[in-house]
């Protein structure tokens, strides 16, 4: 399966470098593209807790919060199947609305109030996922990174088995893993 995962990644990465750009911006949207798979990818190697309230097992309902290239992509993912459950996205403007969500993407804009954001669902089954500088070390779960021409991603082990949810270990083969409780 991880094969799978991997050739599918790599597909996707083709497909788009294979397009041929002459703007920066249009670099940005392919990024926001490819990191749009990712996050359908993460949620589909997460597992949550099965005791959730019947309206949260319905969908799976993928939020973000704050503006970026990102969480303008995300829509795109709207209405697909995942685990034979519909995928809702929703943008969500501030911490009360976050109940609803199984996974939750902070965008950069965010950074000021990440504490509140994380705070408040603390103990809770949301994936939380961050293109932020250290996300996974402030409490984030899955930190985006770039490394050179390649995106890269860090799991933050504790924060996600504190909070119910099991990641498959197809996926935490290819991050990289930390065990750090959160600073404060």
């Amino acid at each position: 399966m991880a094969t799978r995962l991997l050739t599918f990644i790599t597909m996707v990465m083709f497909s788009l470098f294979a397009m041929t750009t002459s703007a920066a911006q249009d670099s940005e949207l392919e990024a926001a593209l490819l990191k749009t798979v990712f996050i359908y990818n993460f949620a589909k190697f997460t597992r949550w807790p099965e005791n959730q309230p019947k309206t949260i097992q319905d969908a799976l309902t993928i939020c973000s919060i704050g503006e970026d290239n990102l969480t303008n992509n995300l829509p795109k993912l709207a209405g697909r199947v995942l685990r034979g459950k519909p995928i809702k996205i929703v943008k969500v403007n501030d911490e009360s609305d976050l109940s609803i969500c199984h996974v939750l993407y902070l965008a950069e804009s965010t950074q000021s109030r990440i504490q509140e954001v994380l705070q408040s669902i603390k103990m809770k089954p949301v994936l939380t996922i961050s293109e932020m500088d250290r996300f996974s070390q402030y409490g984030g779960m899955i930190e985006l990174t770039q490394d050179r021409d390649k995106l890269r991603f860090i799991i933050n082990l504790n924060n996600t088995q504190s909070s119910g949810l099991r990641l498959s270990s197809r996926l935490l083969d290819l991050a990289t893993i930390i065990n750090d409780e959160a600073e404060q």
